[in-house]
């Protein structure tokens, strides 16, 4: 790609925003339906465990496209930027699927965990005060909203995912061979 044509970090970031976005989403939405089909809950976790190394590839592929001309900071960026779009995309799915899908979801796991701790004494005996709160939580209808749900995901992806992106630069901007 000549000189003139490339691409600022902001852009590249934007458009990797979109399969990150799809990945994270898959991810969501497996999670969100876990209790519907269990397998979900192991194709979510093998997805969460192989998403440095989509990130990695993207980062990657950023490199090599501009000759081994990226700086660690850029390439660094360009993880950042990605996850954040990605995780706006994220934000938006889960939010529909909560809110407009699902909604009994919040409710229906905190109360799910509350029977499974009570059906077995000896959890139920170092849950302890936990259980009754998680219970009083329920019944004082103080669960978190959708939209609380998945601010705070947001945050959190945002936050890991620039965590994540600093390491995975650091090997997306080895030599080219």
């Amino acid at each position: 790609m000549p000189m003139d044509e490339r691409k600022s970090v902001f852009k590249r970031g934007a458009e990797c925003g979109v399969p990150m976005g799809l990945y994270m989403s898959t991810i969501a939405l497996l999670t969100l339906f876990t209790d519907k089909m269990p397998v979900f809950s192991l194709v979510a976790i093998v997805m969460l465990f192989a998403g440095p190394f989509f990130i990695y590839r993207l980062q990657r592929r950023y490199f090599v496209e501009e000759n081994g001309m990226t700086e660690y900071a850029a390439l660094w960026m360009h993880g950042i930027l990605m996850v954040l779009y990605g995780a706006l995309i994220t934000s938006a799915v889960a939010y529909v699927v909560l809110q407009y899908v699902r909604p009994g979801f919040i409710y229906d796991q905190m109360q799910t965990a509350v029977n499974a701790y009570n059906a077995m004494p000896q959890m139920k005996e170092q849950m302890g005060t936990m259980l009754e709160v998680m219970q009083q939580a329920i019944d004082q209808n103080m669960l978190p909203s959708p939209i609380e749900l998945v601010f705070n995901m947001f945050w959190f992806v945002a936050f890991s995912g620039s965590m994540v992106s600093a390491v995975t630069a650091a090997f997306a901007a080895r030599r080219i061979s």
